[in-house]
């Protein structure tokens, strides 16, 4: 049965739907870009459709750490709430306990009101309009405890990740979402330079290069709390980056937090990344022994967690309900494959334009290098990449034997 939603400041509603959430939105139909795809931020309170996915992940990951965690009911803080579907959909379908939900825009504020009446959650969801960062100060002064806290800003998190770490207090998750790709894949160096605190580059791994520093941006703020940090999931999907980490107080684990820091090192002419844990002596090219370029501090560790993957896996089959679940099982599955390979990608096109010769499928590439006894699967972040513990010489002569330049 179609829903009525009321009009917000004039300006009209329409409902939507997102996973078991019945939503009152902006209609998209009133802000389209001239190329008539609708424009989120140019609406009175940000609602992006497209995020859905980024919303049934999550909803998954609290289910599956709570149940490993053995959680009952947690916590979750949304300082960014917007529309308030994130925080109503953790409730609805997460059983979060409590949720934390504000933001400093009144009219969002009033918004996020209507979507919590609508889908009865008000005894679950706490709403308030403030300050972001104030406001995760205020959680840690009154020692509330928080499970995790969802930073899902427009733009970058670095704003929201000290904040955020105070209100853990050393304990839960923090999860962050970064669309500010330009600057995370080296596009925009100074930008990148200045809000992560890296030295910059960019690379032919554009997308793991930037789930990698996100992911070490955080593991490095942590550690300044003397707080180890270990990364759960991290992921690149459409056009942003998404990193949950756990934290654990203590010195000592902050300090072996930060051995899973490295630099990443790139030869631009040959195709190949590797990790340098020391940036003032990185060693040459395998390949053609040229210095490489370095990018970092970056996490040079798994992408996930192989338990909790299992368990979300598990717990995604089950919910039917959810927005996009065929594409979670498939990310999930994916990340599942990629998480004891840790070596950087390599680009099937980028090594077939090395040697001259046209590109093999990587499917088949990944075939022959398990049939060779290494570990080997296509990765999530490129259709084009490959993901293994074969050293390059082992890949490059595979891709040079399965290209169709080579056939006959």
């Amino acid at each position: 049965m179609a829903m009525d939603c009321p009009a917000l400041d004039g300006e009209p509603l329409v409902e939507a739907r997102e996973g078991l959430a019945r939503l009152c939105v902006p209609d998209p139909k009133r802000y389209l870009r001239p190329d008539g795809v609708y424009e989120p931020a140019w609406a009175p309170v940000f609602y992006n459709p497209r995020m859905a996915f980024n919303r049934d992940v999550a909803v998954v990951f609290l289910r599956a750490w709570a149940k490993l965690r053995g959680v009952d009911e947690p916590v979750v803080v949304e300082p960014l709430a917007g529309s308030g579907v994130r925080a109503v959909r953790y409730a609805l379908e997460a059983g979060a306990g409590r949720v934390y939900a504000v933001d400093i825009d009144p009219v969002a504020v009033r918004l996020a009101e209507i979507n919590i009446e609508v889908n009865k959650v008000a005894d679950r969801v706490y709403l308030a309009q403030g300050d972001a960062n104030a406001f995760l100060h205020t959680l840690r002064s009154k020692k509330a405890r928080v499970h995790l806290v969802d930073l899902d800003p427009f733009g970058s998190p670095a704003p929201f990740i000290e904040a955020s770490l105070a209100a853990l207090r050393g304990r839960g998750v923090l999860a962050a979402t970064a669309t500010d790709t330009a600057p995370l894949t080296g596009t925009h160096p100074a930008a990148l330079r200045r809000r992560y605190d890296v030295v910059p580059g960019r690379s032919f791994l554009e997308k793991e290069q930037a789930v990698r520093i996100l992911a070490g941006y955080i593991i490095r703020r942590a550690a300044s709390r003397e707080y180890g940090a270990k990364v759960l999931l991290a992921y690149y999907a459409d056009y942003y980056v998404r990193v949950y980490v756990e934290l654990v107080p203590g010195a000592r684990r902050a300090d072996k937090s930060l051995e899973s820091l490295a630099y990443l090192a790139f030869c631009p002419k040959c195709g190949i990344a590797w990790y340098a844990s020391k940036p003032w002596r990185p060693g040459g090219c395998p390949r053609c022994g040229s210095q490489p370029q370095l990018i970092g501090p970056v996490y040079a560790g798994p992408l996930c967690d192989e338990k909790l993957v299992d368990e979300m896996i598990r717990v995604a089959s089950e919910a039917s309900w959810l927005s996009n679940q065929a594409r979670t099982l498939e990310l999930l599955r994916q990340l599942r494959e990629e998480c004891g390979l840790v070596n950087p990608h390599y680009r099937v096109d980028k090594v077939a334009s090395v040697l001259k010769v046209n590109m093999p499928s990587p499917r088949l590439v990944v075939e022959e290098l398990r049939r060779l006894g290494y570990r080997a699967t296509l990765t999530h972040f490129d259709k084009r990449g490959v993901r293994s513990d074969a050293p390059p010489d082992v890949i490059y002569n595979v891709v040079w034997r399965l290209s169709p330049s080579n056939a006959g």
